[in-house]
C-alpha cells in the first residue's frame, strides 16, 4: 500500500527536505499541497509536480485521496490542524517542537489516539547513524560510566521581520526562540539516549537581536540516572559548533559536527576517529519510518508522546528561567 501525502505549509523545511523526501521513498506519493500565498503555493506544486494545490488546510484535510500529512506550519497551528487532520481520519506526522505546549501536545495525542491514526513528530536526528554508534560505544563501557553531556548549537537567524520563517522568534506562533526552535532537537536526543530528565536549571537572554525572543539560552539538566545534561544554544552567530560531547569514567566521545556524523573516541590509551554520516536528505529516514509504521500498523520511532516530552523539558527550562 502506497501511502498518499499532503504537506501543509509549503516554506523552507518542506522545500528543501520533506517534498524531496516523499518523493524519494518508493512507498509514497506527494500527492497535496497547501499554502495561503497563490502564488508560492502554485511555484511548489509546480517544482514538485504536485498534482492538487490548496489554499485552505480544511479542503486539503477533507480530500479522500490522502492518507497522511505533513504539517510543517508555526508551531501555535500544530494543535488545530492536528486535531483536524485526525478528525479526517489522516496519518499525522507534524514539525518540531509539536506544540505551544506540553497540555497542547497531549491534546494532540489524544485525538490521534481517539480517530486510530498514527501520530510522528519531525525528531529525525534519533535516524543518524551516528546516534545509534554513539548507543553502541556506550553499551560495550568502552568510555565507562558515563558522568555528562554537553550540547552546543547555533543558527545565525538572519531573517528579517517580512521575511519567511521570522515567526520562530515571535513567541505567540513559535512558542519562545532558541531553545523551542534548535534546543529543542537536542533536547529530544538527550531524551532517546538517557532517559528521563528530572530536573532543569536554566538562563535564558536576548543579546544582540531586535526580537523579543530569547537567542542565548544555557541550561543544566540532570536524568534520573544521575547524569548530568548541559545544553547551550544561541541565534545569531553564523557559526555552528553543533557539538555532543559525553564525559565518562574512561574517556569520552566527542561528535562535532554531529550533523555530519564525525566521531573522535578518546580513552588513556587511545584515541580514534570514525566516519558515520546521515542521509543526504535528513528527513528521508523519519518519512520511511513512518511510511512504515502506518504499513505494518505500528508506532513510529519518533512518537507524540516523545515529542510531549521535549516540551515538558522546555517548559521546565522557561519556568525556571524566569524568561
Amino acid at each position: 500500500m502506497r501511502v498518499h501525502w499532503g504537506i501543509i505549509g509549503c516554506g523552507d523545511v518542506a522545500r528543501r527536505r520533506v517534498a524531496h523526501a516523499i518523493l524519494d521513498e518508493p512507498n509514497s506519493q506527494l500527492v497535496g499541497a497547501c499554502r495561503r500565498n497563490t502564488d508560492e503555493l502554485a511555484q511548489f506544486c509546480e517544482e514538485f509536480e504536485v498534482p492538487k494545490s490548496f489554499e485552505r488546510d480544511e479542503d486539503l484535510l477533507h480530500d479522500g485521496g490522502i492518507d497522511a500529512v505533513y504539517i510543517a506550519t508555526p508551531v501555535n497551528l500544530h494543535l488545530p490542524q492536528t486535531q483536524a487532520a485526525a478528525e479526517q481520519g489522516k496519518h499525522v506526522l507534524v514539525e518540531k517542537p509539536m506544540a505551544m505546549s506540553t497540555d497542547q501536545c497531549n491534546e494532540m495525542i489524544a485525538a490521534c489516539r481517539a480517530n486510530k491514526v498514527k501520530l510522528g513528530v519531525a525528531y529525525y536526528r534519533r535516524f543518524y547513524p551516528v546516534v545509534d554508534r554513539i548507543k553502541e560505544i556506550l553499551k560495550s563501557g568502552e568510555i565507562g560510566e558515563l558522568l555528562s553531556i554537553n550540547f552546543t548549537t547555533a543558527a545565525a537567524f538572519a531573517i528579517a521581520p517580512q521575511q519567511e520563517g521570522y515567526w520562530r522568534v515571535i513567541p505567540e506562533q513559535g512558542g519562545g526562540g532558541a531553545l523551542m526552535d534548535i534546543g529543542s532537537h537536542r533536547i529530544d536526543l538527550m531524551l532517546g539516549l538517557f532517559g528521563p530528565i528530572e530536573q532543569v536549571r536554566c538562563l535564558c537572554s536576548t543579546n544582540a537581536a531586535s526580537y523579543s525572543a530569547e537567542n542565548c539560552v544555557s541550561a543544566v539538566m540532570r536524568f534520573r540516572n544521575g547524569v548530568h545534561g548541559n545544553l547551550q544554544c544561541f541565534f545569531g552567530s553564523p557559526i555552528d559548533p553543533d557539538e555532543f560531547t559525553l564525559t565518562g569514567t574512561k574517556g569520552r566521545i566527542v561528535s562535532a559536527p554531529l550533523n555530519g556524523g564525525t566521531l573522535r573516541i578518546q580513552t588513556e590509551s587511545n584515541v580514534r576517529n570514525e566516519d558515520h554520516p546521515p542521509c543526504d536528505n535528513f528527513n528521508l529516514p523519519l518519512i520511511a519510518d513512518f511510511v512504515a509504521a502506518i504499513q505494518e500498523d505500528r508506532v513510529p520511532l519518533v512518537t507524540g508522546e516523545n515529542g510531549r516530552d521535549v516540551n515538558q523539558v522546555i517548559e521546565q527550562a522557561y519556568a525556571n528561567s524566569g524568561y
